[in-house]
């Protein structure tokens, strides 16, 4: 009868909770929510990786205005 109003989440049958697993809060049960960062790869300086020498820290104080 749960299929009938397609708003509710199905909690499965007994205390085990088979069937849980139908429809988008059984999906949301097994995923985990992650965040991804997409960022181009062809603008990516060297100035911004270690080890520092006393150029690159000369250029980058220079950049923030410290």
């Amino acid at each position: 009868m749960h299929i009938a109003n397609s708003n509710l989440p199905f909690g499965g049958v007994g205390n085990s909770g088979i069937g849980n697993y139908h429809g988008k809060a059984g999906f949301d049960a097994f995923t985990h929510k992650k965040s991804v960062l997409d960022k181009a790869t062809w603008l990516d300086p060297s100035i911004k990786y270690p080890p520092y020498s006393p150029k690159k820290l000369k250029i980058i104080r220079w950049i923030m205005g410290a």
